[in-house]
């Protein structure tokens, strides 16, 4: 029988396949440099994401491949944004964040407090938080630190994103 932490945990595993083909797709249709190695960067947390609640479904007994289904829908969200100028789209995603940030909060109750199931529940809201701050410092012309909650989530940063970040803070 599944638990509602159980589906839960599912749908946030789709909803980060989604998340990482769309960033994946937004940064290979980008001409702009640091735009491109901000997708970048994104999907690298949607994959680092979507591998800890994976690690967490096998740990239940759940085995859970990435469908071609959500891999489709990232794709076609890309495509639909694939023209809308950045400071749109960024104005979009922080609204769409605000309301994930709110929802993911409150799902942190439907297990106990000082858990393992507390604490990755607790990590799926502060990623989901790092991507609203991030798009928040862009919508305030702060591109050059924009990532900063992001990166440091990610337990494996890229190699070169700290050189690239010194040039954007002196551009």
């Amino acid at each position: 029988m599944s638990t509602a932490y159980d589906r839960y945990l599912i749908e946030r595993f789709e909803g980060e396949v989604e998340g990482e083909e769309f960033f994946i797709r937004m940064s290979e249709f980008s001409s702009n440099g640091p735009e491109r190695d901000k997708w970048s960067i994104l999907s690298q947390l949607e994959t680092q994401t979507k591998e800890r609640i994976r690690k967490e479904l096998l740990s239940l007994g759940i085995d859970v491949v990435e469908s071609n289904m959500c891999v489709e829908r990232g794709r076609s969200l890309a495509e639909s944004f694939r023209h809308v100028p950045w400071i749109d789209f960024i104005d979009i995603f922080r609204k769409s964040l605000e309301r994930f940030v709110a929802d993911f909060e409150a799902a942190e109750t439907m297990v106990p407090a000082k858990s393992r199931a507390r604490e990755l529940l607790h990590y799926i809201t502060e990623h989901e938080r790092a991507l609203l701050e991030f798009s928040v410092r862009e919508a305030e012309g702060r591109g050059a630190t924009s990532l900063a909650a992001v990166t440091a989530l990610l337990e494996r940063p890229r190699q070169g994103f700290a050189d690239k970040q010194k040039v954007w803070q002196a551009e």
